[in-house]
């Protein structure tokens, strides 16, 4: 609800601060003290354009301030979560501010924004019914949700649009897989192709070392030969060799090793260097048997090695490498076999899902159509208890494609004179003329607007008597749900007020001064008697206003 609006250098106000009910608060006074501007600053709050009109005085800076309370499950919340500003702890405070030289600022919950910010934070907080771009009539996407109130249709359209969010998730995840797929048709060729080179070569673990060593061997294979055969002969062969002359060192020391027992380390010493030699000369005998000249093998060394080093070259610089992108093509080429199963699943999930949204879409459409019907005629029925006699009121439908809220576009028609075809209500309908029709639409669609905020302006233009009785009860009834601000020159209006706030103006030569201020009971008997008589007020006429705000009371009774 709106809770306080404060003005300042705005306009002909000076400075002012009023405060609003939850219910029914209702504006009145007279001619020319500025009621209109009351409405002016709440549409600055929900983003129109602040201008140089709105300045009272150039040189003074110019402020509008509103204080809302907001209940939790309103969105607004969310809001103010999307754009980044902070919560007030129910509260959500607007200003704006017009400074001289023209640089305007404006302020949420005391954090600076854009205008664009403020209209989405301010979406459909303030229901304005009037001449004014906020009137709800004006905006085409609320009509479905009028009919569909009206027909009770909450839970049915409520299930189609998860129905609907199930089938858009599974197209834009068929899109995802046709794209992969379409890139995978292109890369699975060259993923095979890399997959099978790497197959023929199949390098195994350590295989270029080994490759490498035996290349070396096979490339000085003669030098190895000689090598190895002088190192050999002058280990081992004849008695000249190594030994050769161990074994008889050992057996000169063997001859006296029993005459001095310290002579049987040393003995024991060089035999165990006996046998050390002797393994040397084992090993290098088995290093020569691996030496070969053949060029034959060698040519087979030296290929393989190419190859190797080629795939080394392409993936990674390492066997290890070559074999660890051989198992990531094989999972990808796996990956994408597997990705047209996947598609065909997805897109019989879609089809599925496709058939379902369709038949409730269809479902929706055919109660929608009924219901439009229901209120077209309770319309009729009770057009002329606003002010709206002869007046038409039709519900067009046309078929889109499927979307978020079902296959229906709809448009509200109005026709105000017998014989004129019905048109766009946005378009042909006066400011009064839209209020009235919402009015009436709210009394015949409960739309769990708990907490909304709704601002008549001109609902009793040109109208009086009976009909301005009625839409005075039209008026009180919507607010048991909802805070309502209504300007209003008609006592049979005013006289529903749960806050009665009056707007009075003091003009002298040098200054205007204008006032709101909330009515006590004498007060408001005094305001409607001015209300019914003008100037020429009476004692009879303050009898009839405190008869008619009694009336109102008892009317207002269960």
């Amino acid at each position: 609800m709106l809770v306080e609006l404060r003005l300042k250098n705005f306009a002909i106000i000076d400075e002012i601060s009023i405060g609003f009910g939850a219910n029914l608060n209702i504006i009145t006074g007279e001619t020319g003290t500025g009621k209109s501007l009351i409405v002016d600053a709440i549409n600055i709050i929900l983003g129109d354009k602040f201008t140089a009109d709105h300045v009272k005085s150039a040189d003074m800076q110019t402020s509008v301030e509103a204080l809302f309370e907001v209940p939790d499950d309103c969105g607004i919340g969310e809001k103010l979560e999307q754009f980044g500003i902070g919560e007030g702890e129910g509260e959500l405070v607007i200003k704006r501010v017009f400074n001289p030289g023209g640089r305007n600022r404006i302020y949420i919950n005391g954090s600076m924004a854009t205008l664009g910010t403020l209209s989405g934070v301010t979406d459909g907080l303030v229901n304005m019914f009037g001449q004014h771009e906020h009137q709800s009539l004006l905006k085409k996407s609320n009509y479905l949700s009028y009919i569909d109130t009206f027909s009770q249709l909450e839970h049915e359209v409520s299930e189609y649009k998860a129905s609907y969010a199930e089938l858009v998730r599974a197209e834009n995840e068929l899109e995802v897989l046709r794209k992969k797929e379409q890139e995978g048709a292109e890369k699975e060729d060259y993923l095979r192709f890399q997959a099978e080179e790497i197959k023929k070569v199949s390098p195994a673990p350590n295989e270029d070392s080994e490759l490498e060593a035996e290349r070396v061997r096979l490339e000085n294979s003669e030098r190895f030969s000689s090598s190895l055969g002088s190192a050999t002969g002058l280990v081992y062969e004849g008695e000249s060799s190594a030994i050769g002359f161990l074994k008889q060192a050992l057996s000169h020391l063997e001859e006296v090793s029993d005459l001095d027992s310290s002579l049987g380390e040393l003995r024991d010493r060089i035999a165990a260097i006996l046998i050390e030699t002797e393994d040397v000369f084992y090993g290098l005998s088995e290093f020569a048997g691996k030496i070969e000249h053949n060029p034959e093998r060698l040519e087979e060394v030296l290929a393989r090695l190419e190859e190797i080093t080629r795939l080394k070259r392409k993936h990674g610089g390492s066997i290890e490498e070559i074999i660890k992108k051989q198992h990531e093509i094989e999972s990808e080429l796996e990956g994408l076999e597997n990705s047209s199963e996947r598609l065909g699943e997805i897109e019989r999930r879609r089809d599925s899902l496709r058939e379902k949204v369709s038949a409730m879409a269809s479902s929706i459409s055919a109660a929608r159509k009924s219901g439009a019907g229901r209120l077209q005629d309770l319309f009729s029925g009770q057009a002329e208890s606003v002010g709206l006699k002869n007046a038409r009121f039709e519900v067009e439908f046309s078929e889109k494609d499927l979307s978020g809220d079902g296959r229906d576009s709809l448009q509200f028609l109005f026709s105000a004179n017998p014989g004129q075809a019905p048109r766009p209500v946005n378009r042909v309908a006066s400011g009064g003329e839209l209020s009235r029709i919402m009015l009436l639409l709210k009394s015949f669609v409960s739309t769990g607007d708990s907490g909304s905020i709704f601002i008549f302006d001109e609902v009793d233009a040109g109208i009086g008597g009976v009909v301005a009785e009625s839409i005075g009860r039209k008026i009180k009834d919507l607010s048991d749900q909802s805070q309502v601000v209504c300007i209003t020159h008609l006592p049979q209006v005013a006289k529903f007020a749960d806050t009665h706030l009056l707007v009075a103006k003091e003009s002298s030569e040098s200054e205007t001064d204008v006032s709101v201020d909330a009515l006590s009971e004498e007060e408001r008997v005094m305001e409607i008697g001015r209300m019914l008589a003008g100037k020429s007020v009476s004692e009879k006429t303050f009898e009839v206003a405190r008869e008619l705000i009694k009336e109102a009371a008892r009317a207002d009774l269960p």
